[in-house]
């Protein structure tokens, strides 16, 4: 009978318990940006445009960065700042000292200077 099926269903709700967001204040900058990606060893500068995420940047430029909820959650998407700001628009993966030092969730990660550099590899 239909009241013996279940479902489960995962997502990230936008708002509500989003841990502290990495980097700069909100909205200190909204322009384009490049950002370097180091993965795998190579190291490659590619333009991100005001308002896409890092990750989706590089998934744009044919890089084949890891990720697999695109929603903050699963921290398959990890990267450590080196240089630069960016502001994560929801965290449910990271530990707070994770985010102290330099890691990102680049799915929820936005640029808020003109330069950023992202590791993939550390």
């Amino acid at each position: 009978p239909e009241t013996a099926i279940k479902f489960e269903l995962f997502s990230s709700p936008r708002a509500g318990r989003a841990k502290p967001k990495a980097g700069g204040a909100a909205g200190a900058y909204s322009g384009a940006a490049t950002a370097t990606i180091v993965l795998d060893g190579a190291a490659r500068d590619i333009p991100i445009a005001a308002g896409q995420s890092v990750l989706d940047a590089a998934l744009s430029a044919a890089i084949d960065a890891p990720y697999a909820c695109k929603a903050g959650v699963c921290s398959t998407c990890r990267g450590k700042l080196v240089e630069g700001e960016v502001e994560m628009e929801a965290n449910y993966a990271l530990e707070d000292y994770e985010v102290e030092r330099g890691y990102i969730l680049t799915c929820q990660s936005h640029p808020r200077t003109a330069k950023i550099i992202v590791d993939y590899d550390q």
